[in-house]
C-alpha cells in the first residue's frame, strides 16, 4: 500500500481560485452618437407621434426610431447574420407601414405590437429560449438604465498617450452631462409649473400662464411625446449594445426517457381518442351532432373552436418544455422523441384542421366578424409554428428554431394585414346577403373601418346606406394629419352628421 502526500499548504503557497463565471449580460457605455440619435428621435416623436392617433405619424415615428437604433448600433451588429437581420428589418418596416395604409385600428395595433416585439428580439440578438426570456424582461429593466446612460463615464477603448488635447474628451463629456441636466431641469420646471399654475390661478399669474389657450395642450402633448420617444430610442440603443451570452452548453444530467415519454405518450393517446370522436362529428354532419350533442352544428362549432385554439397553443408549450429534458446525444431518446413528439405534432395539426372547419362552417352560418377572422388567422399561425418545430425536430437541431419563429411571426402578421381583414369581413357578409338578406347585420358592418367602405356598395338597400353612413360618421372630420391613412382618404369628401342618418338605421340587425 502506498500513500501520497497531500499538497503543501502554507502562507507562501499560492491558492488558485476557480475562474469567475462569465457575466451573461454586459452593457458598455453608449457612444455619443447614440445619445444624439435619442435627441433626434425625440424631436421626430414630438412632431409626428401621439398616443391616441394611429396613422401616418405612427409610421414615420416607428421607422425613424428603428432606423436610428440600427444606424448607431455596434459594427458587429450589422456585419453578422445579414441573412437574418436584414429580412427581419424589412418585415418590421412593412408592419410599421400598415397604420398608414389601413384604417382598422385593431389590425394596426397588432402590427405595431408585433413590430415592437420583433425589434426587441432583434436588438437583443436572441438565439435560444433563454435569450428570448431575457428579451421579454428587458423592457422592464432597460428603460431605467437608459435614464442613467447620459451620465455614465465614457472611457476610450485603449489607453492613449497624454497629449495637449487630453482634456478634450472630459470637457466634451462634462458639456454633454450639463446639457442633459439642463434639459431635465427645464422639463421638470415646465411640467410641475404648469400643473401648479392650473391648480392655483394666483400662482399662474406670476408667470402669466394662460392654460385656456389650446396651444398649451398641444405643446404639452408634443413635449411628452418627444421625451417618451427619446427614451424609447435610447433604450433601444442600449439593448443593441448589450452583450448577452445565455449559453445552455455544458454538462447536464438528463432524466430517464420514461420520465418524459410517459406523459407525452398519454397525451398522444388522448389526442387520438379525440380525433376518432371528432371524425364521426365532422363526417356525420348536422344530424349526427344533433342526435349526440343535442346542439345545432353551428353551436357545436363555435363551442369548441376556442378550446381547440388553446389546445394548439398548449401543445407548442409542452413540446418546447419536453425538448429540454431530451438527451439529443442518446440515439434511443431521439427515436422515442421523434415517435411521440412527432406524433403529437401531427395529431395537433389534425386538431387545427378540425378547428378550422368548425369556424369556417360557423362563419358560413352566421357571417364573419373580427374575432372569428382573427381566430382563424391565429390558428393557422400556430399550425405553422408546429410545422417549424417538426422541421427542427427531425434533425434535433433547435438552434435556428427561435429565429425562424420570429421571422414567421413577423411575416404572418404582415400577411394578415395584406388580407385587409375588415374588407374581407365586409365581402364575406355581403356575399351572404344574396342568399339571406335578412341575416346581414348592417349596423355591425357600419362599425367596421374605412377599409370596408368599398365592399358595401353591393349591399342591398336600405342596409347599404345605413352601413356606409355609420362608417363615415365614425370618422372624425377634424382628424389630425398624424391620423391620416390611405383607406380614410378614399372615403367620399364631406362630413356627415346625425341629421344625415338614414331612416330606420339601426333596425337592420341580426344577432346570432
Amino acid at each position: 500500500m502506498s500513500f501520497t502526500s497531500a499538497p503543501p499548504v502554507g502562507p507562501n503557497i499560492p491558492v488558485h481560485a476557480p475562474p469567475p463565471r462569465p457575466n451573461p449580460v454586459s452593457a458598455p457605455p453608449l457612444p455619443v452618437t447614440a445619445l444624439l440619435a435619442a435627441v433626434v428621435g425625440g424631436v421626430i416623436g414630438a412632431i409626428f407621434w401621439r398616443i391616441d392617433e394611429s396613422g401616418l405619424g405612427t409610421t414615420i415615428t416607428g421607422l425613424a426610431v428603428v432606423g436610428l437604433i440600427i444606424a448607431t448600433a455596434p459594427d458587429d451588429f450589422r456585419r453578422r447574420d445579414r441573412g437574418y437581420w436584414i429580412p427581419l428589418t424589412v418585415g418590421i418596416a412593412g408592419l410599421l407601414l400598415v397604420p398608414t395604409v389601413l384604417d382598422a385600428d385593431w389590425v394596426g395595433g397588432i402590427c405595431v405590437f408585433v413590430a415592437t416585439c420583433a425589434t426587441l428580439l432583434l436588438l437583443v440578438r436572441a438565439h435560444n429560449l433563454a435569450e428570448v426570456w431575457i428579451a421579454a424582461i428587458a423592457p422592464l429593466i432597460a428603460p431605467f438604465f437608459a435614464l442613467a446612460e447620459p451620465f455614465r463615464r465614457r472611457r476610450p477603448a485603449s489607453p492613449k498617450p497624454v497629449t495637449d488635447g487630453a482634456g478634450a474628451a472630459p470637457r466634451a463629456r462634462i458639456a454633454l452631462v450639463a446639457t442633459a441636466v439642463g434639459a431635465v431641469t427645464v422639463l421638470l420646471l415646465l411640467v410641475f409649473g404648469a400643473l401648479f399654475a392650473g391648480a392655483d390661478p394666483t400662482f399662474g399669474k406670476l408667470f402669466d400662464i394662460d392654460l385656456s389657450n389650446p396651444l398649451s395642450a398641444d405643446v404639452m402633448a408634443a413635449l411628452v411625446a418627444g421625451v417618451f420617444i427619446a427614451w424609447v430610442t435610447l433604450t433601444g440603443s442600449l439593448l443593441a449594445n448589450v452583450r448577452i451570452s445565455a449559453s445552455t452548453a455544458g454538462t447536464r444530467r438528463y432524466p430517464p426517457s420514461w420520465a418524459w415519454a410517459v406523459p407525452i405518450g398519454a397525451l398522444l393517446a388522448l389526442f387520438l381518442l379525440f380525433l376518432a370522436m371528432q371524425a364521426r362529428a365532422l363526417f356525420g354532419g348536422d344530424d349526427y351532432v344533433q342526435r349526440t350533442a343535442n346542439l345545432t352544428y353551428s353551436q357545436y362549432a363555435v363551442q369548441g373552436f376556442w378550446q381547440l385554439l388553446v389546445v394548439t397553443l398548449l401543445v407548442i408549450l409542452v413540446a418546447t418544455a419536453a425538448w429540454w429534458f431530451i438527451d439529443a446525444d442518446d440515439a434511443g431518446q431521439r427515436r422515442t422523441a421523434r415517435l411521440l413528439l412527432g406524433g403529437l405534432c401531427l395529431a395537433t395539426l389534425l386538431v387545427v384542421v378540425s378547428a378550422f372547419v368548425r369556424m369556417e362552417r360557423y362563419i358560413n352560418a352566421y357571417g364573419a366578424t373580427r374575432d372569428r377572422v382573427f381566430g382563424l388567422y391565429f390558428e393557422v399561425f400556430l399550425a405553422a409554428v408546429i410545422i417549424a418545430i417538426m422541421a427542427v425536430g427531425h434533425r434535433f437541431d433547435a438552434g435556428p428554431l427561435v429565429r425562424r419563429v420570429i421571422l414567421l411571426t413577423v411575416f404572418s402578421a404582415l400577411g394578415f394585414a395584406l388580407l385587409n381583414p375588415d374588407a374581407l369581413i365586409a365581402k364575406t357578409n355581403v356575399d351572404r346577403s344574396a342568399a339571406a338578406p335578412d341575416k346581414v347585420d348592417s349596423w355591425y358592418l357600419g362599425s367596421l373601418s374605412a377599409d370596408a367602405y368599398g365592399q358595401l356598395d353591393r349591399l342591398p338597400e336600405p342596409g347599404r346606406q345605413c352601413a356606409q353612413w355609420r362608417i363615415r360618421f365614425n370618422r372624425a372630420a377634424d382628424a389630425s394629419w398624424r391620423d391620416a391613412n390611405i383607406s380614410r382618404a378614399r372615403l367620399p369628401a364631406g362630413a356627415v352628421t346625425q341629421a344625415d342618418r338614414p331612416a330606420h338605421c339601426g333596425e337592420f340587425r341580426y344577432d346570432p
